[in-house]
């Protein structure tokens, strides 16, 4: 099986940094429709998680940086793990709709 290049590896992971952020961020910032009293607490917790994409963008940038592949692959297993279980969950939910069940 052929290995990934670090170049390739960070750059799907900086994609895919960027795009988990952009998610977040318009979260954050999209309006609301009423007051809802856990708006506070939700706010507070993605900005946890925005804050630990942060960390894993500079882990990214410090692994491109100094040539360490740890610090390349972590990033990249943290941020597709994710994607591929969406597509993986999608495609799982689009085969049983075509079959009926849903």
């Amino acid at each position: 099986m052929p290995e990934l290049s670090h170049s390739v590896m960070a750059w799907t992971a900086g994609v895919l940094l960027a795009a988990y952020a952009v998610g977040i961020l318009y979260a954050l910032t999209a309006p609301v429709k009423q007051h809802d009293p856990q708006r506070g607490q939700a706010v507070g917790c993605l900005m946890i998680v925005l804050a630990g994409l942060l960390a894993l963008g500079a882990t990214l940038a410090a692994g491109v940086c100094w040539d360490v592949a740890t610090l390349v692959w972590v990033p990249f297993v943290t941020t597709v793990f994710p994607a591929v279980s969406l597509v993986g969950s999608g495609v799982y939910h689009l085969v049983a709709r075509l079959r009926g069940r849903d």
